[in-house]
């Protein structure tokens, strides 16, 4: 049986859904078959940025209102190969139970080498229904205080649920970290009380893959990223890049 990982932020914005997207790839070409599980309902985005958009009929309120079989609302990705999306509802009342969602990832995980649930930012019943059925916990926090601080209040809270947990900051400006204009990277790690896995910068390549619902350029600083992050993921020993580098 898989792993399976949520990944979650401590507020809205913080790139969830990029990272979710770009791990997946990531984990793709190292691990084998990757489902990705949108559970951020009403504001399901996975299945656009992996090129999914327009051609879904199911979702996952359809799976347990027994309106279709699991297998029938997963859809490959045309772009990213061995990925796999389970979209959210499109209504906020239609999310699951945890209960429900245990039992759901619990069952698919058979099928798939890993697992990663899109959680809904903050706290609340999308949170505690994606992370009911994880064994381990990403967090994702930009590189600001207000941000890092509410990672650290869902770091207490997945210690409490027994996750291993590591902290991924996103949308590092190495450039305003290096002139001091913005908070350096063991602030950050020091003020979420996580240990670090990993540090995506800021490249506009993100946002145009996003929008267009493909991959990033192999060669993009954000895709080395990617790439460095999937293999400490599986637990190899990648140094972190110097902030020049990035």
């Amino acid at each position: 049986m898989s792993e399976i990982t949520v990944i979650t932020s401590g507020k809205g914005g913080a790139g969830k859904s990029t990272v979710t997207a770009g791990l997946g790839y990531a984990l793709s070409q190292h691990s084998g078959r990757v489902l990705l599980i949108d559970a951020d309902a009403g504001l399901r985005s996975l299945d656009l940025m992996l090129g999914v958009g327009g051609t879904t009929m199911y979702d996952l309120a359809d799976v347990f209102a027994g309106n279709c079989e699991p297998v029938r609302a997963i859809y490959p990705s045309p772009v990213f190969q061995n990925v796999f999306v389970l979209p959210a509802p499109i209504r906020l009342e239609d999310m699951c139970t945890p209960q429900e969602m245990r039992s759901l990832c619990r069952g698919l995980a058979a099928y798939y080498d890993q697992v990663i649930i899109d959680c809904p930012a903050g706290l609340g019943h999308g949170f505690d229904t994606a992370v009911a059925a994880a064994d381990r916990a990403l967090v994702v926090s930009t590189p600001d205080m207000v941000c890092a601080r509410d990672a650290q209040i869902l770091g207490h809270l997945l210690e409490e649920k027994h996750l291993r947990t590591h902290l991924i900051i996103n949308r590092l400006r190495p450039a305003k970290v290096m002139d001091g204009s913005m908070p350096d990277v063991d602030e950050i790690i020091d003020t979420a009380g996580i240990q670090l896995l990993g540090i995506i910068p800021e490249d506009e390549e993100v946002a145009v893959a996003n929008a267009n619902g493909r991959p990033l350029p192999s060669a993009c600083n954000a895709a080395v990223c990617f790439g460095n992050i999937a293999r400490r993921f599986l637990g190899d020993s990648v140094p972190l890049a110097r902030l020049e580098k990035m």
